[in-house]
């Protein structure tokens, strides 16, 4: 990155490794080294003469018990030239777990930064979003505090819980704010636009709504029936996918975009069958797992542990075989969190993982799971009737434009009507706290002409495009700048097609963490 300082943030902070899990069907909240973070975040700004605070809900809130106990620790850095302008940098340190599955497929310790001879920076956050957001950012105010020509205030918001619904970070932070006046200095949302650098390099004026829909059956039902229940919640994308914005997408043509502008998209990321009662002299499907540890995180495969007479078991994976249709294929189970007993067959759907924004990245080997399940239960390979337990984890993207709550009530309503026939004792919720409107800002606002300049000279980026991922974007709609007017929010960043973030192998381009820290620098300076 041409900045040795910059380098060692980064790879201290993937070291640390402040990893974000939240997995309420199955009662886990875990983020071990949040604390740890934001102090090196806090350090590295003191060092560069910036002030600093922290803001944690845990600590300010008055009801500590719904953030189960765990710290929250949002890092503010302020670089105050006395300007009458403010540019506000929304960044995020969490980074999704490296399931069990990834860790064979990293090349490198996923938790330790390492350059490779292809020129690029591979780890877990390398780029999204601590090399893109936060290393860019402290560097980019670094370097304008060493400089006269500085025409605007400068805030960095160093955010926690972004990759799950910002309930800590951004959203918290909004909360704090709306309980003051408007004009109160103590409020953190002061600024007159906001930058947010978590994104590819082409300047971003929409931004995808976000839901996260946990479904149960609810109780102990057949295979047969969580088969179509979980088929059912498959379905919701055919829905979600006549959703168009207006914004174009920037992966058509050649990232597999289904279409030249930004689509709606419902994705089943987390599916777990657990709990089985199998009959002794039949095979049956004893556990499914899709390993992800992250309800935005597409899974690479899907585990499902058979149990059953052992003659049975010997040739079932054969007969099993020619049932998994390419792209996908049937292995022997490889890396798992499932623990497989004696005496079981354990086999793996491997598809191809990608981030749960952009599931035409990646094949999603979940339907082809549960495809296989319903051909094996209808074929008598596997027993249909066998009880069990089964949730899901449905990541719902809506198009930048569209209300959270009307995306929200088509989704709900069909996907409730669904289960109501399948498998009446089936819940369907979304809470809220893991749900996030969409964001739209108009492409030819001065901010977005201003930004997409930058770019195109600092990227070769050309036009404005829209977020597939969602963004902390949308935390920032309906807040209004000092002048009164709506507060724009711009997305941009380092996450090329190479940066495969959230899988094995997530990498970072130095040169264009570098680009990121040159954009931030201009459009501060700027007129």
């Amino acid at each position: 990155m041409g900045d040795p300082s910059a380098l060692r943030l980064l790879t201290q902070l993937v070291a640390i490794a402040p990893t974000n899990l939240e997995d309420p069907a199955h009662g886990r909240w875990e983020k071990p080294n949040y604390p740890r973070a934001a102090d090196a975040i806090v350090a590295a700004a003191r060092s560069a003469g910036l002030s600093t605070r922290i803001y944690d809900p845990l600590v300010a809130g008055d009801r500590p018990d719904e953030w189960h106990g765990i710290p929250r620790p949002n890092v503010l850095v302020d670089l105050d030239v006395g300007a009458a302008e403010t540019v506000l940098i929304l960044a995020h340190y969490d980074v999704v777990p490296v399931p069990v599955e990834q860790r064979a497929r990293w090349k490198s310790p996923p938790h330790t930064l390492t350059a490779r001879r292809d020129g690029r920076l591979y780890a877990r956050g390398a780029n999204d979003d601590l090399g893109s957001g936060i290393v860019s950012a402290l560097t980019a105010m670094r370097h304008l505090a060493e400089r006269d020509d500085r025409v605007r205030n400068v805030r960095l918001l160093a955010c926690c819980d972004e990759e799950t619904g910002g309930e800590g970070g951004i959203e918290a932070i909004r909360a704090h704010d709306a309980k003051l006046a408007e004009g109160d200095p103590e409020r953190i949302l002061n600024g007159d636009v906001a930058l947010i650098p978590d994104g590819s390099p082409e300047a971003t004026g929409g931004s995808s709504g976000i839901a996260f829909l946990e479904a149960a059956t609810g109780r102990s039902v057949p295979l047969a029936e969580s088969v179509a229940f979980g088929e059912s919640l498959v379905d919701l994308h055919a829905t979600a996918r006549s959703w168009r914005s207006a914004y174009r997408s920037p992966d058509w043509p050649d990232r597999n975009a289904p279409e030249p502008v930004i689509t709606g998209r419902a994705t089943v990321t987390q599916f777990d069958v657990t709990d089985v009662a199998l009959h002794p002299s039949r095979v049956g499907l004893l556990v499914g797992h899709a390993e992800t540890d992250a309800a935005n995180q597409i899974a690479r495969a899907v585990t499902l542990v058979f149990g059953g007479p052992a003659v049975e078991l010997n040739h079932l994976a054969e007969r099993l075989r020619p049932l998994v249709a390419p792209p996908f294929r049937l292995e022997p189970a490889g890396p798992s969190s499932v623990s497989v007993p004696p005496g079981t067959l354990a086999l793996q759907v491997i598809g191809v993982a990608s981030h749960g924004g952009y599931p035409h990245r990646g094949h999603n080997p979940v339907p082809a799971a549960l495809e296989l399940l319903a051909t094996a239960s209808r074929r008598g390979l596997v027993d249909p009737t066998a009880p069990g337990a089964a949730t899901f984890t449905v990541d719902l993207r809506l198009i930048p434009e569209m209300e959270l709550e009307d995306g929200l009530a088509r989704t709900l309503a069909e996907a409730r009507a669904n289960a109501g026939r399948i498998s009446p004792s089936a819940t369907i919720v979304a809470p809220p706290a893991r749900c996030r409107p969409g964001y739209a800002i108009p492409v030819d606002h001065p901010a977005v002409v201003k930004l997409e300049r930058i770019l195109r000279a600092t990227f070769g980026a050309r036009g404005v495009r829209g977020e597939y991922g969602g963004t902390d974007a949308s935390a920032l709609r309906g807040l209004t700048t000092p002048k009164g007017g709506p507060l724009p929010a711009l997305v941009f960043g380092s996450m090329d097609p190479s940066a495969h973030i959230h899988d094995a192998e997530e990498s970072a381009d130095p040169r264009l963490i570098g680009g990121v820290v040159a954009a931030i620098e201009q459009f501060v300076r700027e007129p």
